[in-house]
């Protein structure tokens, strides 16, 4: 059967130039062993006399992995820099700007001046 418009069928050969026919079944193959699968866990899913409790596997190893990220972690100087850059660096900078933003503000009230209009803190 033609397509529409007297167009021959797409070929998927011309799409995919790379990809030889033997990984395009194989692709078709995995395609149809998710298909069954899906169609068995969405008839477990919906089963009204189903008893007990459905257990899903992807949901259970990301429960895992969610729970236990801390077991396999690997400390490497990515992590580490990254860990200094949004853990301690932001602490240090905000008490850094507060403590010379009040030091700034005593010493005006020292002079008489009064309120820093310019302070970070105004009150």
């Amino acid at each position: 059967m033609a397509a529409s418009g007297g167009k021959p069928p797409m070929d998927s050969w011309r799409i995919f130039p790379d990809v030889t026919p033997e990984q395009m079944r194989a692709e078709a193959e995995r395609q149809a062993i998710r298909g069954k699968l899906r169609a068995a866990m969405q008839e477990k899913l919906r089963d009204p006399y189903a008893v007990g409790n459905f257990e899903d596997p992807a949901l259970t190893r990301w429960y895992y992995v969610r729970n236990h990220q801390f077991d396999n972690f690997k400390q490497t100087p990515k992590t580490s820099f990254l860990g200094i850059v949004f853990g301690i660096a932001p602490i240090a900078v905000l008490t850094w700007l507060f403590w010379t933003d009040r030091r700034k503000m005593k010493e005006d009230w020292r002079k008489g001046i009064g309120r820093n209009k310019a302070s970070i803190i105004n009150f």
